[in-house]
């Protein structure tokens, strides 16, 4: 089975490549943005057309989510009018599109995990480009979309895999947000997922992959890690951690959370019968 990646440079698109690494029958092609600008339509078309891949999963994104309430127009083409060109040339190559989406093309409202079946309605300009590209790969007879949430690892850029770090190194309590309930995932997690769903040959369709246990926030999070470098390291010096609520702000340059996208990831799980780790399965490996 051949496998291009978009996005290579990306916590994800590194993770995807340690986890295809130790595969037998897996030849994986990854292009990170400096080698594979997805936006530029022709160089994705060669691209493809000169790998004829079985799948190729696109991890590139625009992620900053509240850059992308002051650079729309940069946002929408990343995360959404990239899409059709890349499904085309997949379409001639015969390849199967995987893209990764996000828990925020929901408005937040629901208090029970939103499954593939709710309605989208999102409240900030990230999750209404990625609802549209999803449309884009959703309308390719071979595309597959899988929306996601809060990716942790050791290669991701975000808060939640600095929490070890930042317990270590600061003086002052940490001061961590406790609204926003979400699923956390590990991205190993979720790699291997991909190619559960490859090589079963999965060819289109929309799913939910998340690990279990959700309705965790931040601050949550944070003090699961707290507990488990403690464990590991009795008697180990760390900062204090203190909630704060930060509701759902509405500033300009600041955008709109949902405070509830927990995700059901059910239906991945029964079509390829996965045991779906829970979220604090993961820390271990950030300590």
């Amino acid at each position: 089975m051949k496998v291009l990646v978009t996005g290579a440079g990306g916590g994800l698109g590194t993770v995807v490549q340690q986890v295809a690494a130790g595969m037998d029958k897996v030849h994986l092609v990854a292009y990170s943005r400096a080698e594979l600008d997805v936006t530029d339509e022709k160089a994705v078309a060669r691209a493809i057309a000169a790998q004829m891949p079985d799948y190729v999963i696109n991890t590139a994104a625009f992620t900053h989510v509240d850059q992308a309430e002051i650079q729309q127009e940069e946002a929408f083409l990343l995360n959404a009018r990239c899409l059709e060109p890349m499904a085309a040339a997949c379409q001639k190559a015969g390849a199967v599109l995987v893209h990764i989406s996000t828990d925020y093309v929901f408005d937040g409202t629901k208090d029970t995990p939103y499954t593939e079946e709710d309605p989208t309605n999102p409240i900030n300009v990230y999750g209404a480009s990625k609802r549209e590209g999803e449309l884009a790969v959703l309308s390719y007879e071979k595309g597959i979309v899988i929306r996601t949430s809060w990716i942790y690892s050791l290669h991701s850029k975000n808060f939640l895999a600095a929490i070890p770090r930042l317990l270590r190194s600061n003086k002052e309590p940490l001061r961590i947000e406790h609204s926003q309930k979400n699923s956390p995932t590990y991205a190993p997690h979720l790699a291997e997922a991909l190619f559960v769903l490859m090589h079963r040959g999965i060819t289109n369709g929309l799913y939910h992959y998340t690990n279990t246990g959700g309705g965790c926030t931040r601050y949550t999070f944070a003090c699961a890690v707290r507990d488990k470098i403690r464990a590991k390291e009795p008697g180990v010096v760390l900062a204090g951690i203190k909630p704060f609520e930060s509701g759902t702000p509405d500033r300009p340059g600041l955008a709109q959370r949902p405070l509830y996208s927990v995700m059901s990831a059910q239906k991945i799980a029964d079509l390829l019968e996965l045991d779906i780790p829970h979220w604090q399965s993961g820390i271990d490996f950030l300590i």
